[in-house]
């Protein structure tokens, strides 16, 4: 169990042993935490730790940590009258909002567990004295990566892990986390701290790891519908097609029913039929896709929660993850992490959130497949005005993944059907590893490029934050032209 501690650079155990020590300190807690499956499971862990530990406590999720937001934080703040404020899952990119609305409020300490890119001009680890109200722990200031190393949720998991060996089992909920942030590259299994949170959870007995198909439910959805609902990757002429899949089957002779007429989950499948329908898959992607690599994220390591109810969404952390995504981005994070905390009822809620979020995901994916992206400098466009803010991110990170946009550059999403009535933009940004590696960071060329026109304009155009291969910025919506060819133009240099 102690590998976990010693896989942590010393002056990260150091600050973990100081969030101990206020969370000991403290009576009344503010936890906030954002509204993707990393945040949910991220606050969840705050939560059961907090309760554990017998402290008074409010939690809310936010979509994002800005210049507004943190005006509705700092009245949370005037109105619970918190000795200890938590951010989990945000407040790097935004620590100066938290230094100025935040820490001259009366509270004791601030928290901020987080795995986001720091600024510019915060990348050092911050000074570490016993009289600093802010004690901020991420990876990225100890040489560790928070797109692949560790999440949010294992950051909180951490947290809670050095002030109580007792809080072990939040383990799966930090994977969960990681899971939702794709930081087991698409089933190729995970890395670094991440890797050692799971060896922690298979040794105590709450996670199991194995090889098998990675869609998403196999636990749960009767055989034509793992098919015809499959998005990730998108399937051309399966996905949506009930009838073609229904030949599918057909033609590899896979019985859909039991002898009693109930219908096959993927779990009650032989060995040797697993073997034909993922057979029977590559070859429909080998027709579809030029490059064969698509294929090979089908089969991939899958974590199993070993705790959680058999044949139910919960007993996958791919699974789990999708069920408190659709939450979040269904703007319902905190009946995600209701179903964490074991709420039966949160669950029923989740499973109709659930069906829409996959709805609204093939639904985009159609679109996008009919309506085309534009081509610019260094990246592609995609500009759909009817699909969410929040799930516009997902939607392009699967257009590439299943290649319906082509991944030798950037993707960039556009939506006007944002949460808030403002002038405001959402654009998100995705693009694969292979990438990031040539030198494209879409956190940085956001962030540099909103430092820019705010500058240009002496006013707040842009607010952008996130990771290299995912990133995501609101814009004035006059100047959104103009943010997207300074992206582009960057972008082109980098690849050129």
């Amino acid at each position: 169990m102690e590998s976990i501690v010693s896989a942590q650079p010393k002056a990260m155990r150091r600050l973990f042993q100081r969030g101990a020590k206020a969370i000991e300190e403290s009576s009344r807690v503010l936890a906030i935490s954002h509204i993707d499956t990393d945040g949910i499971t991220s606050l969840a862990i705050v939560i059961s730790m907090l309760q554990r530990a017998e402290k008074t406590l409010h939690w809310q999720n936010i979509h994002q940590l800005n210049s507004e937001t943190i005006l509705e934080v700092k009245q949370l703040v005037k109105e619970h009258k918190p000795d200890l404020v938590i951010f989990s899952d945000l407040g790097t990119g935004q620590m100066h909002l938290i230094e100025e609305h935040i820490a001259p409020e009366n509270v004791d300490k601030i928290i901020v567990l987080d795995h986001h890119l720091p600024s510019d001009n915060r990348k050092q680890l911050p000074e570490s004295s016993e009289q600093n109200k802010i004690i901020e722990i991420n990876p990225c200031q100890h040489n560790m990566s928070g797109s692949y190393d560790i999440s949010a949720a294992g950051v909180c998991f951490l947290q809670a892990y050095a002030l109580s060996r007792d809080n072990v089992g939040l383990s799966e909920l930090a994977i969960v986390g990681a899971s939702g942030d794709l930081q087991d590259y698409y089933g190729k299994g995970f890395t670094g701290l991440n890797k050692e949170i799971v060896s922690l959870g298979v040794s105590v007995g709450y996670i199991q790891v194995d090889k098998d198909l990675t869609f998403f439910g196999i636990n749960t959805r009767p055989l034509p519908f793992l098919l015809e609902y499959a998005t990730d990757p998108y399937l051309p002429g399966i996905t949506g097609a009930r009838e073609a899949v229904y030949s599918f089957y057909q033609n590899l002779k896979i019985p859909l029913k039991t002898s009693d007429d109930q219908w096959r989950i993927w779990v009650d499948l032989s060995s040797e039929e697993k073997q034909r329908v993922v057979q029977g898959l590559i070859d429909v992607i080998l027709e579809t896709y030029e490059n064969p690599r698509v294929a090979t994220g089908i089969i991939g390591e899958v974590i199993t929660l070993k705790n959680r109810p058999a044949r139910t969404e919960l007993r996958s952390s791919k699974e789990f993850s999708t069920l408190l995504n659709a939450c979040g981005r269904n703007r319902r994070a905190e009946v995600g992490v209701r179903i964490c905390l074991g709420d039966q009822e949160a669950l029923l809620e989740g499973h109709t959130l659930l069906k829409q979020h996959r709805m609204n995901l093939a639904t985009a994916l159609r679109r996008l497949e009919s309506e085309g992206y534009e081509e610019k400098p260094g990246m592609y466009v995609v500009n759909d005005p009817q699909t969410q803010d929040t799930i516009v991110g997902i939607v392009i990170g699967m257009a590439q993944g299943s290649r319906i946009v082509p991944a030798d550059k950037p993707v960039i999403g556009v939506s006007t059907n944002t949460s808030d009535e403002g002038p405001r933009i959402k654009v998100s940004g995705r693009c694969r590893r292979s990438l990031v590696k040539k030198g494209i960071n879409i956190k940085e060329t956001f962030t540099e490029v909103g430092e820019y026109l705010n500058e240009q304009h002496d006013s707040l155009i842009v607010e952008a934050g996130g990771h290299p291969m995912a990133a995501g910025a609101f814009i004035h919506q006059d100047h959104l032209d103009e943010f997207l060819n300074h992206v582009s133009d960057r972008m082109a240099k980098i690849l050129g």
